[in-house]
C-alpha cells in the first residue's frame, strides 16, 4: 500500500525545500513501511535520500524521549522542601523586580505631572543630641560587641563548620537586639522619648511604610547597575552570605542569618548612621544662614554615605554601591524626617539581595548574580 505526499519541486534537481513560491507541485508515493522515518517535507522519506540532505530527518521521537528521560528523573527526584522554597524564592523576586518597575513608572509620571512622590508623614522630631554623642554611643556599641566576643571565646566569621557558624550568627543576633534597645535608651530618658527623637514614631506608619518601599524599589535597579559596572572594572569578591549558602550550612543557620541581615541590621544601621549621625550633621547645619544650608545638608549626607560605605569595604566593591544607597536613604530621612521609611527601604534592599542569592545557588548561577547584588 502506498501513502500519497504532496511535495515541491523543481525540474532538472532533486526535491527542494519546502517553502518556495517558484517550485511546482506533484504526487509522489512513499511505502507505508518507511513511515517510521520522520518526514518534514523538503525530501521523501526514504533511507537513500540521507546522503543527500542530512539535515531534513528529525530524530525519531522515542530517542528524543529517552535522551530527555534523566533531565524528568532528576527534576522529580529532587526533594519537596527544595522545590518549594524555590517556588516560594521565585514569587517573591517577581513580587520585588514587579514593584521596581512600578515605582519607576510612577516616579516618572509623578515628575511629568509636576506632583511630589514622597508622602507626608508628619514634621520632623527636634533632634537633641550632638556629633560627639554618635561617636560615643558608636565607640561604646563596639566595645560591648568585643566584651560578648570575648567572654564567649568566638571569632564572628562564617564558616564551613555549621556548628561555630551557629554560634557566630548567634552571637551577632544578640549583639544587635542588644544595640537595638541600648540605643533609644541613650538618646533619651526612656524608651518611649528615645523612639521619638529617632523618628521611629509619628503619625501615618503605613504611609511610612510604603515610603520606605516605593524608595527601594525606586533606587535598587540603579544600584544594581552600579555594582555591576564596578565589579566588571574592579576584581570582585565573594559575598559573605554566598560563601555561607555554598558552604552547605543547616536550614536553622541559614534563617537566623537572613533574619538578621533583612531584620535586625537595618533598624540598628538606620539609628546609628540616619538617626544618630546624619541628624546631628543636619542639626549643625541650622547655624549657617539660609542660603548655604541646602548645600551643608547635602554634605552631610555625602560624608555620612561615605563613612557607611568604608564599613562595607571589605567586600570590595561592593561599598561603590553602598554609598549611593546611602546616599537615597539620607535624601529619605531629611524629606521625611522620619527613620521608619529608611528601616523599610533598608531592609527590603537587603531582602532582595538575600532572595537573589538563594536563588542563585538553587539555579547554580552564583558567579553570575555576584557581579550584580552587592
Amino acid at each position: 500500500m502506498l501513502k500519497h505526499v504532496r511535495v515541491r519541486y523543481s525540474a532538472g534537481s532533486r526535491v527542494k525545500r519546502h517553502g518556495f513560491p517558484k517550485f511546482s507541485t506533484t504526487r509522489v508515493s512513499i511505502p507505508l513501511r518507511r513511515r517510521r522515518y520522520a518526514f518534514d517535507g523538503r525530501i521523501l522519506s526514504h533511507p537513500r535520500h540521507r546522503s543527500q540532505d542530512r539535515g531534513s530527518f528529525r530524530p525519531r521521537p522515542e530517542t528524543t524521549f529517552q535522551s530527555g528521560r534523566k533531565t524528568i528523573g532528576s527534576f522529580r527526584t529532587t526533594s519537596l522542601p527544595a522545590r518549594s522554597i524555590s517556588v516560594i524564592v521565585g514569587i517573591l523576586l517577581v513580587v520585588q523586580l514587579g514593584g521596581m518597575a512600578f515605582a519607576n513608572f510612577f516616579s516618572v509620571m509623578d515628575r511629568l505631572m509636576g506632583l511630589r512622590w514622597l508622602f507626608p508623614v508628619g514634621l520632623r522630631p527636634r533632634v537633641r543630641w550632638s556629633l560627639p554623642f554618635f561617636f560615643v554611643i558608636w565607640m561604646a556599641s563596639l566595645l560591648a560587641q568585643t566584651l560578648v566576643y570575648s567572654g564567649l571565646g568566638i571569632i564572628p566569621s562564617l564558616t564551613s563548620d555549621d556548628a561555630d557558624s551557629l554560634r557566630a550568627i548567634l552571637t551577632i543576633t544578640f549583639c544587635n537586639a542588644l544595640f537595638l534597645i541600648l540605643i533609644p535608651l541613650l538618646t533619651g530618658p526612656g524608651l518611649k522619648p528615645g523612639l521619638e527623637r529617632l523618628g521611629l514614631t509619628g503619625p501615618h506608619l503605613q504611609y511610612q511604610v510604603v515610603t520606605g518601599l516605593r524608595m527601594a524599589w525606586l533606587v535598587s535597579p540603579y544600584i544594581y547597575m552600579i555594582n555591576l559596572i564596578a565589579n566588571l572594572v574592579f576584581e570582585n569578591q565573594s559575598h559573605a552570605v554566598m560563601k555561607m549558602l555554598d558552604s552547605g550550612l543547616s536550614s536553622a543557620t541559614i534563617a537566623l542569618s537572613t533574619v538578621t541581615a533583612v531584620v535586625l541590621a537595618p533598624f540598628v544601621e538606620e539609628m546609628l548612621f540616619r538617626g544618630l549621625l546624619l541628624g546631628a550633621l543636619v542639626r549643625k547645619s541650622s547655624i549657617v544662614q539660609a542660603r548655604h544650608r541646602a548645600w551643608l545638608v547635602r554634605l552631610s549626607n555625602v560624608a555620612c554615605s561615605m563613612l557607611f560605605a568604608i564599613l562595607h569595604i571589605s567586600a570590595w566593591p561592593s561599598p561603590i554601591g553602598i554609598f549611593f544607597l546611602s546616599l537615597a536613604l539620607g535624601k529619605l530621612y531629611i524629606s521625611t524626617g522620619r527613620l521608619w521609611p529608611c528601616v523599610v527601604a533598608h531592609a527590603a534592599f537587603n531582602l532582595t539581595g538575600i532572595l537573589g542569592m538563594i536563588a542563585a545557588v538553587l539555579m547554580k548561577q552564583a558567579d553570575t548574580l555576584a557581579l550584580i547584588l552587592p
